[in-house]
C-alpha cells in the first residue's frame, strides 16, 4: 500500500515536470516564432493583458524601462476617496502628503535629479504618468473631480489637468500650454515655476518629459522663452536641460470616435517616444512664432490656470487657485489680448 502511494506521487511529480517542460519548449517556439517572424530586427516588449510580448523595438520597450516604470504606478490618492468630505484645501494637502510620502519612502527617488526638490518634481511627473498609464482617445476631459485625479485612462489634457494640480499642491505655480505647430502638432502641457529655487519648467506627464531652465529670476519658462531673439532661442534649444524619461503607452479603442477623429493607434504613440528629446529641441528653436500665431487665432486654447479652466470644468476644487496671474503674464508676454480676440471671434460668429 506504501509502495502504491510512493508510486503515485512520483508519477504525480512527473507528470509536473513534463508539463513545466512542455510549457517552457511552447514559449521557446513562440519566441523563436518571433525571432522568424522580425527576422534581424530588434526587439523589445508590449504591455498586454496577457503579460509582456516581444515587439519590434520601436513600438515597444525595454524589461529594464518597464521595472523602472512600474515603480510609479498606481493611484495618486487612495482609490475610495471620498471627495465630497474633503474640506477646503485638503484635497491638495492630501496629494502634497501622498506624494512627498512616497517619494521619501525610496532613497532611489532621490537619484531622479541633483536636488531633492527637482528629484521630488521629477517624481511627481512620473507618478502622474504612472497613475493613468492607458492612453485613452476621446475628445473632452471629464468634469468630475474624482475622474480628474483618480481617472486610470485619458488623453494629453487628462495628464495635464493633473499635473498642473500636483504642482500646486507641491508649491508650483503652473500653466496649461496648448501647442499646435509643425514639431508638436496638437498637444498640452504645463508651464510651471518653482519659487523655492528659482526654476522654470516645462511638465509633460504625458509624455514623461521634464525641461529645466534655473535661475529665471522669477519668470516662468514661456516668459523667459519669449524675452530671448528668435537666434537666442536657437542657441538655447542646443543646449536646454530636456530630459525623456522612460514612457510606455496602453491603449483604449475610441470606438467610432474613430471615424471623425486622428486615427491614433499604440504603436503610432509609441513610435513617437524615440524622437521626443529632437522634437522638443526643434519646437523650441523653431515653433514660438507657429505658438503665438495659435494662440491669437484661436483664443480658447491661450494659456490658463487652473482657476481660469474652472469656467469650463466647473468641478475643479476651489483650492486650486494658487497660480494667481501666472497665465496672465505669458499671455501678455505673448502679445495675447483676451479682450480683444473674444470681441472678434463674437464678430466673426454673428
Amino acid at each position: 500500500m506504501a509502495t502504491n502511494v510512493a508510486l503515485n506521487k512520483t508519477r504525480a511529480a512527473l507528470n509536473r515536470e513534463n508539463k513545466a517542460i512542455a510549457e517552457l519548449r511552447l514559449a521557446n517556439e513562440q519566441i523563436n516564432s518571433k525571432l522568424n517572424e522580425f527576422g534581424n530586427m530588434a526587439l523589445a516588449y508590449a504591455e498586454t493583458p496577457e503579460g509582456l510580448k516581444l515587439v519590434p523595438a520601436e513600438i515597444g520597450a525595454s524589461k529594464e524601462d518597464f521595472d523602472f516604470l512600474k515603480r510609479f504606478r498606481g493611484p495618486i490618492l487612495d482609490l475610495h476617496t471620498d471627495f465630497t468630505k474633503l474640506g477646503p484645501g485638503q484635497i491638495g494637502e492630501a496629494l502634497k502628503k501622498q506624494l512627498v510620502s512616497e517619494f521619501e519612502s525610496d532613497p532611489r527617488n532621490l537619484m531622479l535629479a541633483k536636488t531633492k526638490r527637482r528629484a521630488l518634481i521629477t517624481f511627481a511627473i512620473l507618478r502622474v504618468n504612472g497613475s493613468m498609464p492607458t492612453y485613452e482617445v476621446r475628445d473632452n476631459v471629464p468634469n468630475a473631480v474624482r475622474s480628474m485625479i483618480l481617472g486610470t485612462s485619458g488623453n494629453c489634457s487628462d495628464f495635464t489637468i493633473r499635473m498642473m494640480m500636483v504642482a500646486e499642491a507641491l508649491g508650483l505655480k503652473a500653466a496649461l500650454i496648448s501647442a499646435n505647430t509643425p514639431a508638436l502638432p496638437g498637444h498640452v502641457f504645463v508651464d510651471a515655476y518653482d519659487p523655492e529655487e528659482d526654476t522654470a519648467y516645462i511638465l509633460d506627464a504625458n509624455f514623461n518629459v521634464k525641461i529645466v531652465k534655473r535661475g529665471t529670476h522669477g519668470l516662468g519658462y514661456f516668459e523667459f522663452l519669449l524675452k530671448e531673439s528668435a537666434e537666442q532661442r536657437k542657441e538655447y534649444a542646443e543646449k536646454a536641460r530636456i530630459r525623456a524619461m522612460p514612457v510606455y503607452f496602453r491603449y483604449v479603442d475610441p470606438g467610432e470616435k474613430a471615424l471623425y477623429g486622428t486615427p491614433l493607434s499604440a504603436d503610432l504613440i509609441n513610435a513617437a517616444r524615440s524622437k521626443r528629446e529632437p522634437m522638443w529641441r526643434h519646437w523650441t528653436a523653431d515653433d514660438v512664432d507657429d505658438l503665438l500665431a495659435w494662440w491669437q487665432n484661436t483664443p480658447t486654447h491661450r494659456p490658463r490656470t487652473l482657476a481660469e479652466i474652472r469656467e469650463y470644468l466647473t468641478e475643479i476644487p476651489a483650492e486650486f487657485n494658487a497660480s494667481g496671474d501666472y497665465a496672465a503674464r505669458i499671455r501678455a508676454a505673448a502679445g495675447v489680448d483676451i479682450d480683444r480676440l473674444a470681441a472678434s471671434v463674437n464678430a466673426q460668429a454673428k
